[in-house]
């Protein structure tokens, strides 16, 4: 419970560096203002009615920039909050460029998400999930401060990728430390702390004018993850699957004494003989693995695309730009509680499929049955809800169903294709340049067809986490072809999970922490001395 809730309380953390874009990118009116006229250098230049980014040379009869003219500058009519427009001069040849901070972000994490799990699922996923995480916080605060915006641009890319590292990370990990009956609640204090980061951007930009401000006070938060040093675990999984004795011992003997229970390390044992597996990279290209890479690759393309297009350009949903806002952060709060229940209640590919395809036609709705005012903002909203239902089932669905040795590579390169979704959201409104309704039409067609592919995955509800390629179910398409039976003699992982869940047997329980490895053994020993089994340890 300890990792639940530090692995989840980060999300804050991720929604707040997201968000707070949409307010400090925003575009500006401004004009060109030039030197006095009686001076030599403007006296031949007059500014052009409509255009504020050029200026017409009387002299010449020539129009030319605005900033080519010596002394000359851009006035913002600002309306008492600044933005990175006006401060870096992002207007005119420029314009766009706002942009790219958003998007830069999300390439940062693109590019380091297949690099960060590899090394995850060699080191651990403690030390993967910390140190992006002060990363990020440092990188968070040299934007605050960005002399200029190379150094912004910079600074965000960083603060990409450390924060893409500490959120995929800090997922499996705590997949990873809970119990089966449990990962179903995931979502519950994961909805809260995203849409807490959500709705704070929009707190700070109702308290602060100044765009550095604003940055830097939704970087502070970062600085209260500084405890998170000594009391988060490493994965028990993963400790397992590395065959760490000591760590293992130490794992067993701190949940001890922070739990105040024991366990009995004859339930613990293992009947056969694991040695260490290390899967790497090449892994992935086995056929049924490769299928469900591409499958939940493009499946994230559209669940990152909706939810960035939604959440990008809900400013624009009612006149009022908070409105908008804070309607759509606060949509997902009863949608993480519903997904909860749903999780609890149905199958994940179940809920998956249902809040894709609704999505769909939410989003189809806004296009074809328009409402007058603000009640245009209910189909739009609606589509929100759904999608982060979806964000709730299908990571939860993929995590359980891959095998712990490839686990966390599998969800970096999935990640690393679905940022193409994220990364395009920034410029889905362009598409309407081509028709007004085309990134809702877009966003529909993708959203039935990624429905549609999330039923041939297989359903991971109440199954143990799969320890090797062996265990892997690549669902039904593969299931005809499947040539290895998982052995029915249980792994090391799973006798721990089970052991943990079984009823206490107070004559055999031993205090781990006053018993050695030796003693262990030979309990052991006895014990199937007397069930005339051949011991194999």
């Amino acid at each position: 419970m300890l990792a639940y809730v530090i692995t989840t309380s980060v999300h804050m953390l991720f929604a707040l560096n997201m968000m707070i874009m949409p307010f400090i990118t925003k575009s500006t009116e401004f004009l060109c203002d030039l030197p006095d006229p009686e001076t030599p250098d403007a006296m031949y230049f007059s500014p052009i009615v409509g255009d504020s980014c050029h200026v017409h040379d009387t002299q010449l009869n020539t129009t030319i920039d605005c900033l080519a003219v010596n002394g000359a500058s851009y006035n913002y009519i600002e309306d008492k909050k600044s933005t990175i427009t006006s401060d870096f001069d992002l207007v005119c040849e420029y314009q766009g460029w706002a942009e790219h901070s958003t998007s830069i972000f999300l390439v940062g994490g693109m590019v380091v998400s297949p690099f960060i799990s590899q090394l995850s699922d060699l080191l651990g996923r403690r030390p993967l999930f910390l140190i992006p995480l002060y990363i990020s916080v440092v990188a968070n605060i040299i934007c605050a401060f960005a002399p200029n915006y190379p150094i912004f641009l910079f600074s965000r890319f960083i603060s990409g990728v450390a924060t893409t590292s500490f959120s995929m990370t800090g997922s499996v990990l705590c997949m990873e430390s809970v119990s089966i009956e449990f990962r179903s609640l995931i979502p519950f204090l994961a909805t809260f702390s995203w849409v807490g980061g959500y709705l704070l951007a929009g707190v700070f930009y109702l308290m602060f004018n100044n765009w550095r401000t604003l940055y830097f006070a939704a970087s502070v938060p970062g600085l209260l993850t500084i405890p998170f040093f000594w009391f988060t675990p490493e994965s028990i999984h993963w400790l397992l699957t590395k065959q760490d004795d000591k760590k293992i011992k130490k794992y067993i003997n701190t949940a001890i004494a922070f739990n105040k229970q024991t366990i009995s390390l004859i339930e613990c044992r293992s009947a056969t003989q694991n040695t260490e597996r290390n899967r790497t990279f090449r892994a992935l290209f086995i056929p049924k693995i490769f299928f469900h890479v591409c499958l939940n690759s493009f499946v994230l393309i559209v669940m990152s695309g909706t939810y960035w297009a939604l959440s990008l350009y809900s400013t624009e949903l009612s006149e009022d730009e908070t409105t908008g806002y804070f309607l759509s952060g606060l949509v997902e709060l009863p949608a993480g509680l519903l997904s909860v229940f749903l999780l609890v209640v149905f199958k994940r590919k179940t809920v998956s499929f249902y809040s894709l395809l609704f999505t769909s036609v939410f989003m189809i709705c806004t296009v074809y049955l328009p409402l007058p005012g603000n009640y245009k903002m209910i189909f739009p909203l609606l589509a929100k809800s759904t999608n982060s239902i979806v964000w709730a089932s299908q990571p939860l669905l993929y995590n359980e169903g891959t095998p712990t040795t490839i686990r966390n590579v599998f969800g970096g390169v999935i990640s690393f294709v679905g940022e193409l979704g994220s990364i395009g959201a920034p410029y889905m409104n362009r598409l309407t340049a081509i028709n007004e309704n085309a990134p809702a039409i877009v966003i529909s067609i993708l959203s039935v067809i990624a429905a549609f592919l999330v039923l041939l995955q297989a359903e991971t509800k109440g199954k143990r986490l799969p320890e090797d390629i062996d265990d892997f179910d690549a669902g039904p398409l593969f299931r005809g072809c499947k040539s290895t039976n998982r052995s029915e003699t249980p792994s090391i992982a799973e006798d721990v999970e089970a052991s943990l869940t079984k009823p206490e047997k107070p004559a055999e329980e031993v205090e781990l922490l006053e018993v050695s490895r030796e003693q262990a053994i030979e309990e052991v020993k006895k014990e199937e001395e007397k069930e005339e089994i051949k011991p194999d340890l």
